[in-house]
């Protein structure tokens, strides 16, 4: 009960958007929104393609058809550019002091775009493979890392302004790491896809979280 006073008493948007702020924020829901939408439709499209064993990149890797591999192309594209305008939003509209969290949304965009320059080879390799290969590994595991923590680092921005949405950022960012540190340790055996979109869109429901309470609250 007193989490929710304090929520009702604090300001979110701490300032007023403007119409920059608004428009970044739409592009950010329409953005991640697609993304999701092109990961799920490419790996039912593409022949042979099994979603629960295999990673989102095999779905726009050198040697996929141009049906999946263009869907994941828009989709991280829009998703990269997303994360590096939401970045400066997100600092100016929520409450609280702090980089940690802006920086690690510009981190996401920028490893998501770059990871979607060096597609990797067919299958996949992993690291050490080809230049191109270890460029793809790098630019992802930053990226997916940016995107899984930076809604801890914005719940203990909040935490006193907002302890409610802190509290949903603080949950879905600690669920969120520990699965990427499940998927990228490989401790689970098995299912790497299936651990890759489920940590993927814990996060992603952390930004859609914030860019819908935004808006909402916003009074104009």
């Amino acid at each position: 009960m007193a989490g929710a006073i304090e929520d009702r008493a604090s300001t979110v948007p701490a300032e007023p958007l403007t119409g920059w702020m608004r428009g970044s924020l739409w592009f950010g829901l329409v953005a991640v929104t697609v993304y999701i939408g092109s990961w799920a439709i490419a790996g039912q499209i593409r022949e042979g393609y099994d979603p629960v064993e295999q990673a989102i990149s095999e779905l726009f890797e050198l040697a996929a058809p141009w049906a999946s591999r263009g869907l994941l192309t828009a989709g991280l594209a829009l998703s990269g550019v997303a994360f590096l305008l939401l970045a400066p939003t997100l600092h100016r509209a929520l409450p609280g002091r702090g980089w940690l969290g802006p920086a690690l949304v510009v981190l996401a965009g920028v490893g998501t775009l770059g990871a979607l320059a060096a597609p990797c080879s067919a299958g996949c390799p992993g690291f050490g493979t080809s230049p191109t290969d270890t460029w793809h590994v790098v630019s992802a595991g930053i990226g997916y890392g940016a995107l899984a923590s930076a809604p801890l680092a914005f719940g203990w921005r909040l935490r006193r302004d907002v302890p409610r949405l802190a509290g949903w950022s603080t949950s879905l960012g600690a669920v969120s790491v520990v699965l990427f540190a499940v998927y990228v340790s490989g401790v689970v055996p098995g299912a790497t896809g299936l651990w890759q979109r489920v940590f993927n869109t814990t996060a992603d429901a952390w930004y859609l979280l914030i860019v819908v309470r935004l808006l909402r609250d916003d009074p104009r």
